[in-house]
């Protein structure tokens, strides 16, 4: 075979699980949220083997899927009410292929590359945990189930290609690798987890430095900042110091040998370093609260401007300069300082004399101006009055009316709407105030706009004769989102009409 298929076979192998994840369930409205879902419920199950918590049975992979349901954001996307059948139908798909009953495997082909044929690779994503279940058994309990090795796998194959992952994930992934017997992966990913610290370290004390030359770093990187509290992040610190200790009694557990005393000494230095890591990043939030609180000075800003602060400090220093050429450029005006041209008498004296000449050629020619006459926008309320009667017309008979109901218009329609800029600003006119119709009179005229367009309303059709008496004010719907018309976002008003008696 071509050597640059070599170990396509098993390439294969490890793909199935991953192609076969979530797939052939029929799970309706749930389908297209199989294989995440799936993934989700494996982790936990994956977290709960390495903590030793037994909850792992049959039912307690239901209750895992629906709380990852709602962890995911999942249920509030659906339609419909979910059906109990189709989540008991996805905990069946995830321990077996096929129906439940059969208790078969999951089957793909793969190519064995040394017998250059291609044969079924059977497997399983949650095997049973014989040690666990015995106990159950022996009490009358039901299976406990844990992640088959195929399972473990694909959790940890995207490990491969990330290079931040959370401390306390590469921790769980020692633990998980010594505790099978690992030691020279184990020893690697110690490495690995050393590197990373050692980065994070590098990474706090510039920030460190940074902090102490140009305080005001910390409102321009505020976005980057640690949102969590000094004593959250003091809490998390003391969890990963646990799981290291954790690990340390997992090895002494195992039998004495050179490797498991290389792992111990790995692991105390690992441990140290992340010490190190902790004290860097409380002692950079001490620092922040330090400057902020007791010398708020630092962060005030002058209206001055002054070439060190304005330019060296606030825009050198912190952005550069994109050519040394630029730094002579800069600086010799300081240093070279050119004097105002001064004009000699002589040029004065001619300077008057053509002068004169200037203006009496000036005079001779006249040049015709082109006369720039503006003309005042006319507000077709022909049109508005068009655009907003269906509304008053609902506003009357339900008493309110929803923007959002204007949201999928026809584009005819939208453009129409977008036409008569007074026709939106409407919008913003009744939201800014309520407003009292206290009496109709087509003959008078107003300056609200408002109650000119209920003019023309009620001059067009008698029936909107009855806002007298009412108040219309409007409210925003804080559940529905912005309404999105072409060049234009809306807030989802409503307009609401009610009698004077009731808002007095």
């Amino acid at each position: 075979m071509n050597r640059r298929w070599q170990g396509f076979g098993e390439r294969i192998r490890r793909l199935n699980p991953i192609w076969n994840l979530g797939s052939g369930m029929k799970l309706s409205v749930l389908n297209e949220y199989a294989q995440m879902l799936a993934l989700s419920v494996l982790l936990e199950i994956f977290y709960r083997e390495l903590e030793n918590n037994p909850e792992r049975k049959k039912q307690d992979i239901k209750k895992i899927t629906y709380e990852c349901m709602e962890d995911l954001k999942i249920r509030s996307l659906l339609d419909t009410e979910l059906d109990d059948d189709i989540i008991q139908r996805f905990v069946d798909g995830l321990l077996w292929s096929g129906q439940a009953d059969l208790q078969q495997p999951f089957s793909a082909k793969w190519f064995d590359e040394k017998d250059q044929k291609i044969k079924d690779h059977r497997f399983r994503f949650l095997v049973e945990d014989m040690e666990r279940s015995r106990a159950e058994w022996a009490k009358g309990g039901k299976t406990v189930y844990q992640c088959s090795d195929e399972a473990k796998e694909l959790i940890f194959m995207s490990r491969e290609i990330i290079q931040e992952l959370e401390i306390t994930i590469d921790q769980l992934y020692i633990e998980y690798l010594v505790n099978n017997g690992h030691f020279q992966q184990a020893l690697s990913g110690l490495d690995d987890l050393i590197a990373r610290v050692k980065r994070m370290i590098a990474r706090e004390l510039e920030y460190r430095e940074n902090m102490k030359r140009n305080p005001k770093i910390i409102f321009q990187k505020e976005a980057e900042l640690r949102s969590k509290r000094e004593h959250e992040v003091k809490q998390q610190f003391q969890e990963e110091k646990q799981r290291f200790e954790q690990m340390r009694s997992l090895i002494n557990r195992i039998t004495d040998s050179d490797k498991t005393y290389e792992i111990a000494e790995k692991l105390e230095q690992t441990r140290r370093i992340h010490d190190q890591l902790a004290s860097c990043v409380i002692e950079n939030m001490r620092l922040e609260i330090e400057l902020r609180y007791e010398f708020p000075n630092l962060f005030w800003k002058n209206q001055q401007v002054s070439f060190q602060k304005t330019f060296y400090q606030d825009w050198i220093v912190t952005e550069g300069l994109p050519t040394l050429d630029d730094i002579a450029t800069l600086l010799q005006p300081l240093f070279s300082v050119q004097p105002h041209f001064i004009y000699p008498l002589d040029w004065s004296w001619n300077e008057q004399e053509l002068d004169a000449q200037v203006q009496q050629k000036k005079e001779e020619v006249i040049e015709e101006k082109e006369e720039v006459t503006y003309k005042m926008r006319e507000v077709d309320w022909e049109k508005i009055t068009r655009l907003w009667e269906p509304i008053f017309v609902e506003l009357l008979e339900k008493g309110k009316y929803r923007l959002a109901s204007l949201r999928n218009i026809p584009a005819t329609l939208q453009e129409k709407w977008l036409e008569q800029k007074e026709a939106i600003d409407l919008w913003l006119l009744f939201h800014s105030e309520a407003m009292e119709i206290s009496s109709i009179d087509i003959a008078k005229e107003q300056t609200d706009e408002r109650l000119i367009l209920i003019q023309k309303l009620a001059e067009k059709q008698k029936r909107f004769l009855a806002l007298e008496g009412k108040t219309i004010f409007s409210t925003i719907d804080s559940e529905e989102p912005m309404i999105h018309w072409q060049g234009l976002n809306i807030s989802p008003f409503v307009l609401q009409l009610v009698d004077d008696k009731e808002v007095k």
